[in-house]
């Protein structure tokens, strides 16, 4: 009864805030053809089969993860199933806003309480946070296929290294099945592709003009929580299930589990933020002087401590997780004060690698890996 309420109430306010959201990122529009299009539809049948942790790509996640296999499928089927039912709205493609209008979106928002804080302002927020995808040459991502989803797994990472490593892995990776697929061709060998059964048996040679690009955190939070169609150029054109995750660093995640000794950071699919007591940062916004920053990266909350207070000791350092605080912030009548004056502060490396990076990503076309 809780869920249902709670779903009911985020509706109109979620609309309205992907009205307001604008891409920041130069998203590249499918093809002309309406298979390559991307769909996006409502998730409101809880016994759908897909299995939101059976994920196959991230290094980011330790081996303790599959103890708790089942207690995270669990959790996660339940937090999705929450966010995707009310998230009906078509989300934002190429630099347009949904179709909803805003005036609609704002009128359907007043007959609710408003969140704890305005929704352009968590706009803003997450958009200062830049993170990094794989794609081709043409902008399209890579996505890992997962058998027991039938879809593709889309990762957003929080450091630009983290990205790094996956492309070098992959391209070393694509290079053996590029040598198997050779060898089963030979071989007459037809009976399972690259791709599902259903998939071809030829490897797409794209991963040499494989490349990382940008994407903010405000277009990436809202793909994670939407159930999305995309054509997979590499599969026979075929129409998969699409999900997408934000992955962080490893060591960040390693850390967050000695700080939280509980399940939380063991399933997949979570993102720590750290935070203590005490250490604040001026604020641009109107009507607030300061803010309390939420790190990505451990160091440089303890790099910032040191600069503010170095001859104090670091204050016990504390975690957070992104998608609940992401949800405290828009739920309407929200009573998590902690979130009002709470900002994100990005991996500081890759604050600097994102003004170098290219923003294209394609939305609508994925390319399927194993």
């Amino acid at each position: 009864m809780r869920c249902s309420s709670l779903s009911n109430n985020l509706v109109p306010v979620l609309l309205l805030l992907a009205s307001q959201l604008r891409l920041c990122v130069s998203f590249i529009p499918p093809s002309s053809s309406s298979a390559a299009t991307s769909k996006i539809t409502s998730n409101n049948n809880p016994s759908s089969s897909w299995n939101p942790v059976a994920l196959h790509a991230s290094s980011s996640t330790s081996s303790s993860d599959e103890s708790t296999s089942s207690y995270s499928s669990l959790q996660s089927k339940k937090r999705r199933n929450l966010l995707q039912t009310a998230l009906i709205a078509p989300y934002l493609t190429v630099t347009t806003a949904i179709t909803t209008t805003p005036q609609v979106a704002s009128a359907a928002a007043s007959e609710k309480p408003p969140p704890i804080i305005p929704l352009l302002t968590t706009a803003k927020r997450l958009r200062t946070v830049p993170l990094f995808a794989i794609v081709d040459g043409n902008g399209t991502p890579f996505h890992t296929y997962d058998k027991d989803s039938a879809g593709g797994f889309g990762y957003f990472f929080t450091s630009y290294i983290s990205a790094e490593y996956i492309l070098d892995d992959a391209k070393k990776a694509f290079e053996k099945a590029k040598l198997e697929a050779e060898q089963k061709k030979e071989a007459g060998d037809t009976s399972s592709g690259a791709i599902g059964e259903d998939g071809t048996g030829e490897v797409p040679d794209t991963w040499g003009q494989a490349r990382i690009v940008t994407v903010p955190l405000d277009v990436a939070m809202q793909l994670s929580v939407k159930k999305t169609q995309s054509v997979a150029t590499n599969a026979k054109a075929r129409k998969f299930n699409t999900y997408y995750q934000v992955i962080p660093a490893t060591e960040d995640l390693n850390a967050a589990m000695r700080i939280d000794s509980g399940q939380r950071f063991k399933e997949r699919g979570r993102v720590p933020l750290f935070f203590v007591d005490g250490l604040t940062l001026p604020s641009n916004e109107e009507g607030l002087d300061r803010v309390t920053p939420a790190f990505f990266i451990l160091k440089d909350l303890v790099t910032e401590w040191k600069k503010q207070y170095p001859d104090s000791d670091l204050p016990k350092i504390q975690v957070r997780e992104l998608n609940e605080t992401f949800r405290s912030m828009i739920t309407p009548a929200g009573r998590d004060k902690s979130v009002k004056d709470l900002v994100f502060v990005a991996n500081s490396e890759s604050v600097a690698r994102a003004k170098d990076c290219a923003r294209s990503y394609k939305l609508g076309e994925m390319i399927l890996t194993k």
